[in-house]
């Protein structure tokens, strides 16, 4: 985390420039190190070595994907963070301010990368999430080359720009946290939420703002001492034994099932579940899990781990999904059918309107409902020959 008081560290930083070259080539030049100053370093060592331990994780995953990736820059970041503002570093590398604001940002904008990749089974590295780097470039820019009168307007952007950045990973950590299969996931995302994104960003208004220098070794202190908490609890959550987190497919699903893992009783539990969802109830408009546990007398826990652990879902809505676009692709391809019109078959498949009708086909299918009629409804005229 960061240490260093905004504006006033911009102008400190210009006046140690100016007098650098006598400063570095000063052979005598010492400094003065207090207890607070030496525990902050102990603190920022011990969260570096924690780091690097979460880097090694992620960069060993023999399935190496996006998720392994944002982690690892995620991870890299704040170990420049930690290097630059050390106190003590601070006043031996004098590092520029428009450097200290990038990794800064970087910082940031990796969690959000790492924030999406976890809880997001269909994360790819697209184009739309690079928008945080595009709005980011001028305002770092601004803040710290612009003249002094525009500096603030300019750091106050970026603090409103991480609140929404914030506020964005609270909620993709929470929105479908009730359809969530994967028990390790869910506990992490209500510790992500209400910990990680308030704190970072108290972290980051303060110290783009001129504090009395009495309070900047304390600062600093507690700073370090709540990184180092943090770090420590996300790299034992993350080095435990959480191998449902990384597997990852195309819809939200684990391609291999682990029936053979369940017991006789958990089997026949899950045998009620499939012929329950085989008779119709995934048509049930809103079904959720909570729903479909009240039906079958099931406690929740329990049928969140059927499903994850029996059929391999990672998400409750991608299990529905699967039936209901198997559903939809045999209606599509029945003549009897033609004239229906796509959002009657959304409507009738329990979806509450055609968006989210089309993204669940296309995601699965690859094309959109009205462009697999036309072709499976072509191979059917080709079948059967020309009308007599």
């Amino acid at each position: 985390m960061d240490c260093w008081p905004g504006n006033t560290y911009l102008e400190d930083w210009l006046t140690r420039t100016r007098a650098g070259d006598a400063q570095i080539t000063d052979t005598n030049m010492s400094i003065e190190l207090t207890l607070a100053g030496f525990i902050d370093l102990f603190l920022r060592g011990a969260t570096f070595g924690i780091l690097l331990l979460v880097i090694a994780r992620f960069v060993r995953r023999p399935d190496f994907g996006p998720l392994c990736l944002t982690g690892i820059l995620f991870g890299v970041s704040g170990l420049v963070e930690i290097i630059l503002n050390a106190p003590t570093l601070t006043e031996m590398l004098a590092p520029p301010p428009a450097l200290m604001l990038a990794f800064q940002q970087l910082h940031f904008i990796a969690l959000w990368w790492f924030v999406l990749a976890l809880f997001d089974d269909r994360f790819s590295w697209r184009v739309g999430i690079f928008w945080p780097v595009a709005v980011a470039f001028p305002l770092v820019a601004g803040a710290a080359f612009a003249p002094e009168d525009w500096r603030w307007p300019f750091t106050m952007a970026l603090v409103a720009m991480n609140a929404t950045l914030f506020g964005l990973i609270i909620y993709r950590a929470l929105c479908n946290r009730a359809s969530d299969l994967v028990d390790e996931r869910r506990s992490f995302s209500l510790a992500l939420a209400f910990s990680v994104p308030p704190f970072t960003l108290l972290v980051f208004v303060t110290n783009l703002i001129s504090i009395n220098a009495p309070l900047y070794a304390d600062l600093c202190l507690a700073y370090s001492a709540v990184y180092f908490t943090l770090a420590l609890g996300f790299s034992y959550w993350l080095t435990a034994l959480k191998e449902g987190l990384f597997q990852r497919a195309g819809n939200g699903s684990v391609a291999a099932a682990g029936r053979g893992e369940l017991t006789a009783a958990d089997r026949l539990e899950l045998d009620r579940v499939i012929k329950a969802m085989d008779g119709g109830l995934y048509l049930e408009p809103g079904l959720t899990i909570g729903g479909l546990a009240d039906v079958l007398n099931v406690p929740e826990h329990r049928l969140r781990r059927l499903i994850n652990g029996g059929l391999g879902y990672r998400n409750f809505a991608a299990f529905v999904n699967d039936y209901r676009i198997r559903e939809a692709k045999r209606r599509l391809s029945d003549p009897e059918m033609a004239r229906e019109q796509i959002i009657q078959h959304a409507f009738s498949l329990g979806y509450a309107s055609l968006a989210p009708f089309n993204r669940a086909f296309r995601e699965r299918v690859g094309v959109s409902p009205t462009e697999y009629r036309e072709g499976a409804l072509g191979g059917v005229m080709e079948a059967t020959g020309p009308a007599a």
